[in-house]
């Protein structure tokens, strides 16, 4: 009894260093969000050093407002040491039913704070673009970064400082006739529940037998390269992840003119149109 009640005790003094960590890693729950792909045994660490700041924090201002935390049925409770015979056993116990709206209180805000703290850190970090520069604070989905292309903003890569303008997959799948390699422009990409790539959207997909491969003589994106590939009608092609076998990534990069080399038209202007 005694250690179901320290073991359901310590699992809810934990709960908000799990709830910042998922709300950090996850953001708002996007389908395409940087998911941090976490083992537990990472995440249990992190979680018992936040839990342990967020109620240092909480405890400290139910302590100004006049509601101090009864530390001493606390470390009872988490340890299970209630003196000889348990004869502590019966006041640690009655500390949390005595004030139960007091308790919940104390948890919700808790809670509700945690996750407000993950959600913003995630949002200034994206939006501040801290984890391309900084790589303590990049988040650990790696498939993320490549299909966005943000990859080549981390430091040390030759297009720091430049935006992809689009990103070009090639993929081989494998079917019952042969393996296929399929070729598209990346609209969108999804991640499962637990952060891993599970599905890429292709606009402009394309495909062909692998074994057609381009001749020696032939240069890459030459007419006669590019005439083994057919057109895949739609809008959309759909691939699964877990049908791939190897990926390729290009990413597009457009040449734009300094704008004061750019002429623009006076819209004052007025021009003469002849009737004849």
């Amino acid at each position: 009894m005694e250690f179901a009640v320290s073991a359901i005790f310590l699992l809810i003094l934990l709960l908000p260093g799990f709830i910042l960590q998922t709300a950090y890693t996850k953001g708002f729950w996007r389908w395409n969000s940087p998911t941090s792909a976490r083992s537990l045994t990472e995440q249990v660490p992190a979680g018992i050093v936040l839990a342990s700041i967020l109620h240092a924090l909480w405890a400290s201002a139910a302590a100004v407002v006049g509601y101090p935390v009864d530390l001493r049925a606390v470390v009872m409770l988490l340890t299970g040491a209630y003196g000889h015979e348990e004869v502590h056993f019966e006041s640690a116990l009655s500390a949390l039913t005595n004030s139960p709206y007091k308790i919940f209180f104390y948890f919700a805000t808790l809670c509700s704070f945690a996750a407000g703290i993950g959600y913003v850190s995630h949002f200034a970090v994206r939006q501040l673009g801290l984890d391309r520069s900084t790589r303590i604070l990049r988040f650990n989905n790696q498939w993320f970064y490549l299909l966005s292309g943000e990859i080549i903003q981390f430091k040390g890569s030759p297009h720091v400082d430049q935006e992809v303008d689009g990103v070009l997959l090639t993929t081989i799948v494998h079917h019952s006739d042969g393996d296929y390699l399929y070729r598209g422009v990346v609209a969108d990409f999804f991640f499962d529940g637990e952060g891993s790539l599970d599905r890429v959207l292709l606009t402009l997909a394309a495909r062909r037998k692998l074994s057609h491969d381009r001749k020696e003589e032939e240069e890459a994106g030459s007419p006669e390269s590019e005439a083994r590939y057919y057109e895949i009608e739609g809008d959309y092609f759909v691939l699964k992840y877990s049908e791939m076998s190897t990926v390729n990534v290009d990413y597009i990069f457009v040449i734009r003119e300094p704008e004061e080399d750019i002429k623009v038209a006076d819209p004052t202007a007025q021009s003469t149109v002849d009737s004849k």
